[in-house]
């Protein structure tokens, strides 16, 4: 009787484990669910991209996830038509180096919303309300300016961001810039 009471046993013990196997791996199967839901939510909770309208003389430019991964979905990219080579393909730095001598690259990327630290800022932004960076950390080439606005609009934290090829930009070069901020333009909610 040993044998048989022994075999039931061992059957008994490996149908126990067999059971806890399938549980962990059915609790895993959840786990691993949840993550790639959270995952994908996250993605789509990336924030929209402002826009630009259209305007003679620019071109507009949605980086592509590969050339922007973190942020492809929330930025727009406007740069001067004379300037192609600067936004194709676009990469944030880099980019700036090809920029034409009094030209213009202006990106916007809409990072969140009502971020506390964030405070107010007027819609379409104003180039004078504008930090003027002549040097800053990163920056590709000493003739590159470099205007930064970030706040929130209508519960929009945006980031905007000046690009001239000139340390200089003379009166008509400002002018063309804010005609073009002029024609930026919240995203949709």
């Amino acid at each position: 009787m040993r044998g048989p009471l022994r075999s039931r046993r061992t059957y008994l013990s490996l149908m126990t484990a067999l059971r806890g196997a399938a549980a962990c791996l059915c609790v895993l199967a959840c786990v691993l669910a949840a993550g790639a839901a959270a995952a994908s939510s996250a993605r789509d909770a990336t924030p929209p991209a402002p826009r630009f309208h259209a305007a003679a003389g620019w071109l507009i430019v949605k980086p592509t996830r590969a050339e922007q991964p973190g942020s492809w979905r929330s930025m727009v990219v406007a740069v001067t038509t004379r300037d192609v080579a600067a936004a194709h393909p676009f990469e944030v730095f880099t980019s700036l180096t090809r920029l034409s001598k009094n030209r213009i690259l202006i990106w916007a990327t809409t990072i969140g919303r009502n971020r506390p630290t964030f405070t107010p800022m007027q819609w379409p932004p104003r180039l004078s309300s504008f930090r003027v960076d002549h040097g800053w950390e990163g920056q590709p080439a000493a003739n590159v300016q470099q205007r930064l606005r970030w706040g929130v609009v209508d519960g929009w934290d945006m980031d905007v961001r000046v690009y001239f090829a000139t340390q200089h930009p003379g009166k008509k070069l400002l002018r063309e810039a804010q005609a073009q901020l002029d024609g930026l333009t919240l995203p949709s909610r």
